[in-house]
């Protein structure tokens, strides 16, 4: 069993961790409260074991996160987030039982050897501390709602061992009000903490929207020079994982380097956001903000040509909505010393221009001409006689 979560996920090897600690360290505080007399050590131990249970739900929940399935192509990563949220409800309730067991609760009897007691429940604090703070770093780092749900879970215990402490040690000084001065500012640490972990989970499980993490994809395709805008972007969280669906605009009409841009952005997405599961981009061409007419003329570039690719000029025309003129020039038609396949280099032409129509002479064009204009949205429009 060891051997194979070592080869898994760092995220559940944290959690199989925690499930085995918690559950040595519940043995020995039942152990030493039996032992040595004290319910409240052994109401700790007991405490310890419900925080064994949730280690142990959120490690299952990451153990079958990234499964895969006809039904679900995507993964179960939404168990991690219903696990954290579970996570944070027990969270909750060790609040509440700390509560309950101080100021509600009475019979608490005092071990034969009180010192002795509080220096051994002060090394456990110390063994969960040193756990929950490296537990915590590799949450941050991991992204993971499990893990961190589980290492503020350990404030909880940490939290009820300090209780243990301060009793005892009240008790033996007869201080007033030590032991419920402590447990309200530890009942406001897991209350706090609570609220942290049960936020992310829901936010995540009701695909709320990742602003940082939108901000961040947004900076990253930007940097491309091809994509002029990002029309749409959705990002999705899933457990410690995201998914983003992009709707952009590229600069590029040839499809090949349109494409090479596409996967220049995938690489450089995945390269610097590893939490990144998966990206959809769905791209189209960039179009002007004005329409393009391109007039087919004859030599003497006054009168419509009727041969498509054999067109000596181009008169090129840039309109705006309402019909306003940006700009006209005259071009060569670059497919006239074509020796072969004039027709299909000038669409090419027309094409890198952004064309949207064009006007020529009566003509009677190839019906496979026809079919191009109509497959790349290009209107084409007849003047005068042939």
């Amino acid at each position: 069993m060891i051997s194979h979560i070592r080869k898994t996920d760092e995220k559940q090897r944290w959690l199989f961790a925690s499930t085995l600690l918690n559950a040595a360290l519940a043995a020995a505080k039942l152990g030493w409260g039996w032992m040595m007399g004290s319910t409240l050590v052994v109401a700790d131990g007991i405490h310890s074991i419900s925080d064994v249970f949730g280690a142990l739900l959120i490690f299952l929940a990451l153990f079958f996160a990234a499964h895969k399935s006809e039904h679900f192509p995507y993964g179960l990563h939404k168990l991690e987030d219903l696990a954290a949220v579970l996570g944070g409800l027990g969270i909750l309730y060790a609040g509440y039982e700390i509560v309950n067991s101080v100021f509600f609760e009475a019979g608490i009897e005092t071990p034969r050897e009180v010192w002795t007691t509080i220096g051994f429940i002060l090394a456990i604090i110390l063994v969960q501390f040193i756990f929950y703070f490296f537990e915590l770093k590799a949450a941050q780092r991991l992204k993971s709602p499990g893990v961190k749900a589980d290492a503020i879970n350990w404030l909880g215990d940490i939290g009820a061992g300090f209780i243990v402490v301060i009793g005892l040690a009240a008790h033996h000084y007869e201080i007033p009000y030590a032991q419920e001065a402590a447990v309200i500012i530890i009942v406001i640490m897991i209350l706090a903490g609570a609220y942290d972990v049960l936020k992310e989970g829901l936010l995540s499980l009701l695909d709320a929207a990742d602003i940082e993490m939108n901000d961040t994809i947004r900076k990253i395709v930007m940097t491309e020079p091809d994509i002029t805008n990002i029309k749409r972007l959705n990002v999705r969280k899933s457990g410690s994982v995201y998914f983003a669906d992009i709707e952009l605009n590229v600069a590029e009409v040839n499809a090949a380097k349109a494409h090479s841009s596409i996967d220049a952005v995938v690489n450089e997405l995945h390269r610097k956001i590893p939490s990144l599961e998966a990206v959809t981009i769905h791209y189209e061409p960039e179009h002007p903000p004005y329409e393009t007419i391109v007039k087919l003329l004859d030599e003497d570039k006054k009168h419509l040509s009727t041969h498509f690719g054999r067109t000596t000029w181009l008169e090129i025309t840039h309109v705006t909505q309402d019909e306003q003129q940006v700009s006209q020039k005259l071009v060569k038609n670059p497919a006239l010393d074509a020796p072969k396949g004039k027709a299909f280099r000038l669409i090419a032409y027309l094409l890198s221009i952004h064309t949207d129509r064009v006007i020529m002479g009566n003509a009677d064009l190839d019906e496979n001409i026809l079919i191009l204009f109509d497959a790349l949205d290009i209107e084409i429009g007849y003047q005068g006689e042939p």
